[in-house]
């Protein structure tokens, strides 16, 4: 085991000094001013270290590995592999123009939520990062080949919220700062970069249209090392399409019950009569303690000691990069371990009662939201997560653990009553036929079935979404192969899993919360498997 230690350690301290944003946003602070390269060599030097932990963590004999240091071992296997699997030649990081723009914002903005009303304290990290940021868009810009038409669409469109949001920021930022007319040059300077980048990407010759698609053999591999699945692209999008006609069937008949013959227009009714009597503020910190002090009686699951979250306006230079709620998890290395939920009120920005009763609409059924976002969801689960004493487990983040929780909370809220309005069964039975039709977008995006255009009809027609919407949807699903699927996969390895331990083995259901939430986001499938093997 001690071999296996030096190897990760060694492999985090020279990624740690070769990314050092990505260091920083674990909560290493030392590493807060920094930002990498983004050019090719740095990449190929990157992608070098990934191949030698990998054959060396590989030649380490797997039966010498039980419980935890299985479940580490392999955990670190999944993210070497994925690493080498994406950047293996550089050539789907060359095809993504998002990366550069986004690393770029994101390089900004991480150290902006992170430190929410203390931007004195953090602006010399930000001016440095800003210092930076022209050569690092320059190099990003060199190095593109052939980029994906859809991922240069979405680009430009980020590059231009990019400058929204550092413009919107400015005023925080130079209130800040002993030198304003300095910090507001340095700011101008990544705007011109971020305009450079877009004006290069436009010289560029654009690759085919589905160049996103990793291909029937690369979804398997990322189905293994992301989801822990071992089944086929068709078998997987065979359960999609069942689970689809399963979740309609049980839409149909909680309408019947309900008395409501559309369910999505029932919700949309529901959400247009919904007239708050309160600050939409309020009502999330309330609803969010509500949940967290009833979990306490109910014995669902252990609240650990230590654990804190803040339920927070977003400011007014950040409300177009957020939804209506979002959660930022308290870093991985973090002495302060302090989640934020983000609410975002677009109605305190309208002054026509039509318009700004269209936006507090957006927020209805937010108990689920609360379940979901804060407690028993993902909050709960990575303040958890971050105390793990295995400083490497607290850095994996396999979406079909915490995705799937959270969809399992969602389920159990409901099932207990701490979700109490009417339809909200009928809510999360439309929100998982959504889901339901991810697995089937996903799979069929990434093996050339399914078209961009065909992908987004699917959610048209099937949720109901405006073409805005689904494709939003859509964007992201092309960038990020298996993800969306995890959701309700996700869940569905939950409730299996509950029926075995509970229901066979009869444990309580605070046992069986606790135990899943002991592990840190990794497959299912390997926790069961790190348990067989004692």
């Amino acid at each position: 085991m001690r071999a296996f230690r030096r190897l990760a350690d060694a492999f985090l301290t020279e990624s740690h000094a070769r990314f050092p944003e990505e260091a920083s946003a674990l909560g290493l602070a030392r590493f807060d001013a920094g930002l990498s390269r983004n050019d090719e060599a740095t990449h190929r030097d990157q992608n070098a270290l990934v191949a030698r932990t990998l054959t060396a963590v590989e030649a380490l004999p797997e039966a010498e590995f039980r419980g935890d240091d299985y479940l580490d071992r392999r955990g670190f296997l999944a993210l070497l592999r994925t690493s080498h699997f994406y950047e293996h030649d550089l050539e789907r990081w060359r095809t993504n123009p998002q990366r550069a723009v986004d690393g770029a914002v994101h390089a900004i903005f991480d150290l902006v939520v992170r430190h929410p009303g203390r931007l004195r304290k953090i602006l010399p990290a930000i001016e440095s990062r800003l210092d930076q940021l022209p050569a690092y868009l320059a190099h990003g810009a060199r190095t593109l080949r052939r980029p994906v038409p859809l991922w240069s669409r979405l680009a430009t469109d980020a590059a231009k919220g990019g400058i929204e949001f550092l413009t919107a920021l400015a005023p925080e930022l130079l209130a800040a700062s002993p030198h304003p007319a300095r910090t507001q040059r340095r700011l101008d300077h990544v705007c011109r970069a971020l305009r450079d980048y877009t004006r290069a990407l436009r010289q560029k010759t654009s690759g085919r249209a589905n160049a996103y698609a990793v291909g029937r053999d690369g979804f398997e591999f990322l189905l293994r090392e992301r989801l822990g699945f071992d089944q086929s692209l068709p078998e997987i999008r065979a359960n999609g399409l069942d689970l689809v006609a399963k979740i309609r069937a049980d839409l149909r008949a909680e309408a019947r019950r309900l008395g409501v013959r559309d369910p999505a227009a029932a919700l949309r009714a529901a959400a247009d009569a919904w007239t708050p009597d309160r600050p939409l503020l309020d009502l999330y910190r309330e609803t969010t303690t509500a949940i967290r002090d009833r979990l306490a009686t109910l014995d669902l699951v252990t609240l650990p000691r230590g654990e804190s979250l803040d339920v927070l306006p977003v400011p007014a230079f950040l409300r177009h990069q957020f939804p209506t709620a979002a959660y930022n998890q308290p870093p991985a290395y973090s002495r302060r371990q302090v989640g934020i939920f983000w609410v975002n009120d677009l109605s305190l920005t309208q002054t026509d009662p039509e318009k700004k009763r269209a936006e507090i609409r957006q927020h209805f059924g937010l108990e689920l939201t609360c379940a979901h976002e804060a407690y028993p969801g993902h909050h709960l689960q990575f303040a958890l997560q971050n105390q793990h004493p295995s400083r490497l487990r607290r850095l994996f983040a396999h979406s079909i653990f915490y995705e799937g929780w959270t969809l399992w909370c969602e389920k159990l809220c409901v099932k207990h009553g701490l979700v109490p309005h009417p339809l909200a069964r009928l809510q999360q039975l439309h929100d998982a036929l959504w889901r339901a039709h991810r697995i089937v977008i996903d799979c069929g995006l990434h093996d050339g079935s399914l078209t961009y255009a065909a992908a987004c009809r699917v959610l048209m027609d099937g949720v109901g979404f405006t073409r805005a919407r689904a494709q939003g949807d859509v964007n992201w699903y092309t960038s990020s192969p298996t993800v969306p699927m995890s959701y309700l996969l996700g869940r569905l390895e939950v409730e299996r899993l509950h029926a075995h331990f509970c229901g066979r083995e009869g444990w309580t259901l605070r046992q069986f919360n606790d135990w899943m939430l002991s592990h840190g986001a990794l497959p299912w499938r390997w926790i069961l498997e790190a348990r067989l093997r004692g």
